[in-house]
């Protein structure tokens, strides 16, 4: 330990953010896909049709409601998804009935074509909810497993950034103090910059993470305080149960979904229907509910209007008291998910968690940057802990956004007819990665940061470029009838793919200092290269 408080705070914020940074790096890229995933979903979908002139939601339901009772008659719950500012397409889903062994049936949801009511035959693809569910729930390893690395990694953040307040004390001064191009300084400037411009956010994000999986985490604590009875009653505080509907056996026709709307219409006032929830839909005692945008953060009870569905005859149920407790997990839920952010709060939501990524990777760096001068004047080269540091750097930090771009290049290359689609657009995204972070074993690392800055930037432009090959949901056709969210994917990948090929121009080794340091790291590279094909 160090001598004073801050020192020893110092020393603890540099060794926890090194170890897990890597993880939280991935974490905070896959989360951020998380804001936009109905937009990913779309794009990844290019069979799905684009945006068309206003339909009466009405006659959305209603083409909703006919394809459901001809497709899914026997299931005993029924969606209905209505067009939103972020996904403009009309969805229906349905739990299909168990089979043998199975707890419950699988849900299958479908794309429907507005103007002809039938489902619209799109390709097999993780779309974006998987890339979203990485972030808490990573990927090839069991889920228990999963959500104890990320909390353990969560908790470290969280330890990271309380410490960083701590260490830096003049952090809000030097936030406007940048001072670029001045090596360690220049990258601790960047580091404070990231981490302050969002410093709220990244607290948030942190806490209310942990806050999600307290029953995992606080497991052992909770099973010696309480016993199975006073267990059930705690989770009921937080989670409180909606009561299940029971079936009466005989068979009601379902009155029509777009006569009931209009009677929700009148109870809300306003039109801001999010999708409709049927329970038991042939069943008489059938029931019908009608759910709006949410319009609180903790959850409105008024959120949500229910009807008998085989009479139309609006229910007048209890009110959903939330406890204390409730209140706080969903609001803190809904922080974390931005569940009622508009598009301009979740472009920051978005902005945030590309800053929190950008506070890891200028953090990592600069724990090299502090070190490479001294490692660099050892007689036999840089240590391995310092090399194995260093190349990690490069193969996360530019090499999982190339990895990412990769898995967008093979939504629209791979065979549609393979089998397990999707799942080879996960596996080509972790070999990319792996290929990435094995590279600078085999080359100096100076050499590799602008080598995979140079993929980084031609794997992103390339992917409008792919995009208009291969459909016709290219910018030309999107930007001309104005369809703003399925053209942003492109221009989003065109200004990274320019932000990768700035930052190439940059790391390209011209300078005479930079040429010399490229050369020492070369002749180090190659004698250790030599070293490993002795052994």
């Amino acid at each position: 330990m160090k001598n004073t408080f801050r020192q020893s705070m110092k020393w603890l914020h540099t060794g926890v953010g090194l170890i897990v940074g890597w993880v939280l790096f991935f974490m905070f890229i896959t989360g951020t896909v998380g804001y936009v995933y109905e937009e990913v979903n779309r794009w990844m979908q290019p069979e799905r049709p684009l945006i068309t002139p206003h339909i009466p939601k009405t006659k959305l339901i209603d083409t909703g409601q006919k394809y459901l009772e001809i497709h899914a008659a026997d299931s005993k719950s029924w969606d209905i998804f209505l067009p939103s500012a972020r996904d403009g397409n009309l969805q229906v889903g349905w739990r299909a009935s168990a089979k043998e062994g199975e707890r419950r049936g699988k849900y299958i949801k479908k794309v429907i074509d507005p103007q002809t009511g039938e489902a619209v035959n799109t390709r097999d693809t993780i779309g974006g909810r998987v890339l979203y569910r990485m972030h808490y729930r990573l990927h090839y390893m069991s889920t228990d497993i999963s959500y104890w690395i990320v909390g353990v990694c969560s908790l470290i953040l969280l330890i990271a950034v309380v410490t960083g307040v701590v260490i830096y004390k003049k952090i809000f001064v030097d936030f406007f103090t940048f001072r670029a191009k001045k090596g360690l300084t220049g990258w601790l400037d960047i580091h404070n910059v990231f981490s302050v411009a969002a410093l709220p956010y990244h607290f948030m994000i942190t806490y209310s993470g942990l806050i999600f999986f307290l029953f995992t985490y606080m497991a052992p604590s909770v099973d010696y305080q309480t016993n199975e009875e006073q267990y059930k009653q705690l989770r009921a505080q937080i989670f409180p149960k909606v009561q299940s509907v029971e079936p009466a056996n005989l068979h009601a026709p379902l009155q029509p979904l777009s006569k009931m709307y209009v009677q929700a219409q009148q109870v809300w006032g306003e039109d801001s229907l999010d999708r409709i929830e049927v329970s038991l839909p042939q069943d008489k005692n059938s029931r019908v509910k009608f759910v709006r945008w949410e319009t609180d953060i903790t959850y409105n009870p008024y959120d949500y209007v229910s009807f008998d569905g085989s009479s139309s005859k609006l229910i007048e149920q209890p009110i959903k008291q939330y406890t204390v407790p409730a209140m706080i997990h969903n609001g803190l839920f809904s922080l974390h998910e931005g569940q009622f952010a508009g598009p301009l709060l979740r472009l920051f939501y978005v902005i945030s968690g590309l800053l929190g990524a950008a506070m890891i990777a200028s953090g990592l760096i600069l724990w090299t940057s502090k070190r490479k001068p001294k490692e660099m004047k050892k007689e036999g080269g840089p240590s391995f802990g310092f090399k194995l540091v260093d190349q990690l750097n490069v193969g996360t930090i530019i090499g999982f956004p190339i990895a990412l771009a990769c898995l967008f290049i093979s939504n629209r290359l791979l065979p549609l007819d393979i089998v397990n689609r999707g799942q080879w657009e996960v596996h080509i995204m972790f070999i990319v990665w792996a290929i990435m972070l094995i590279q600078p074993m085999f080359r100096p690392t100076s050499r590799a940061w602008f080598d995979q800055s140079l993929i980084a930037a031609i794997a992103f432009s390339c992917i409008p470029l792919v995009n208009l090959l291969t459909t016709d949901r290219h910018l030309g056709e999107t930007l001309f009838i104005g369809d703003w969210n399925y053209a942003a994917f492109d221009l989003s990948m065109l200004i990274i793919g320019l932000c990768f090929t700035a930052a190439a121009v940059r790391l390209k080794p011209t300078d005479p200092l930079e040429s010399a340091i490229y050369r020492r790291e070369k002749i180090t590279a190659t004698l250790a290269t030599k070293r490993m094909g002795r052994t």
